[in-house]
């Protein structure tokens, strides 16, 4: 019924509160924003906006499709996250497929130990959630993968590049003690870590909790590890995270505290196609023999 642009135009409008503001964020003519949002109400057949001096004002069928409008501006935005970031690919460049956790963590660090050695190889971060990693989308577009391991995964393409813990982090004022059990912490507001393949193993936290009937005071449930950080940041609640993810924690606002239940391991991984380019093989290599 409407185009992606028209659905835009009515976003930025509706966002803006101006035909004139929209226009610059849109990088086109106010008179072509008029135009638009006089198309658009002609074939709705009813009105998005009433003028209030210079503002306008949205109508109430107009805030009911802003909600809608916005989930198609953020699906229009990540596709062309994702297809910026094929046409920028080479054939020169690594492309590794991970999650934007370990993207800010972990892969840098591999990235900088490996330029030293091999200076000048090129990588392309294509960072996607763990689901999507693990079922192989974007497959073509993706020589190697690093993410959170399953048992799944294992197979000869595969090798784990780290194993750790996960840790307890809380802000500092909750003034919890260096140790830690979880029953001890069920009535502190909690952040759930949802849909991350490090919790799906029988051995993991999730599962634990579910057996010994462990009720946490979840708030807050997310599938990125750096948004539960900064919600501990915060000081909203407290959470359980892999090391990886604490580097980036600010010891001044939060405390880091071992868990005494059990060791609640996690592992990540490389993951390479069946066929890659001899400098993928050769990076892919490097990883199986240098534990980071």
């Amino acid at each position: 019924m409407l185009s992606a642009k028209q659905i835009e135009i009515f976003y930025e409008v509706y966002k803006q509160g101006s035909m004139t503001a929209a226009a610059e964020g849109l990088q086109i003519s106010q008179p072509s924003i008029s135009k638009t949002l006089g198309v658009i109400e002609k074939k709705l057949n009813f009105k998005l906006f009433l003028r209030q001096g210079k503002k306008l004002v949205p109508t109430h069928e107009a805030d009911d499709l802003f909600e809608h409008a916005s989930i198609v501006h953020s699906q229009l935005k990540s596709f062309n996250a994702i297809a910026n970031t094929y046409k920028s690919r080479s054939a020169d460049f690594i492309n590794i497929g991970t999650t934007p956790s370990l993207a800010e963590g972990i892969v840098p660090k591999i990235i900088k130990r490996y330029n030293k050695i091999n200076p000048g190889v090129k990588f392309n971060l294509i960072n996607l959630n763990s689901i999507d990693l693990i079922e192989d989308r974007y497959k073509p577009d993706i020589d190697l993968t690093i993410c959170f391991n399953s048992a799944s995964q294992a197979s000869s393409r595969s090798t784990v590049i780290k194993e750790g813990n996960h840790s307890l982090v809380s802000p500092i004022k909750f003034n919890l003690p260096d140790e830690v059990l979880l029953k001890d912490i069920v009535l502190y507001p909690f952040v759930e870590i949802t849909n991350l393949l490090s919790f799906y193993e029988e051995t993991s936290l999730s599962n634990y909790i579910k057996v010994n009937e462990i009720n946490m005071n979840t708030v807050v449930k997310t599938d990125s590890y750096s948004s539960a950080l900064s919600i501990v940041h915060d000081g909203i609640a407290i959470s359980i995270l892999d090391e990886n993810s604490l580097l980036k924690a600010d010891r001044k606002k939060v405390k880091i505290s071992k868990i005494l239940d059990k060791d609640f391991k996690y592992s990540i991984s490389a993951i390479k196609k069946d066929i890659v380019r001899y400098e993928c093989n050769e990076f892919f290599n490097y990883l199986c023999e240098e534990k980071i």
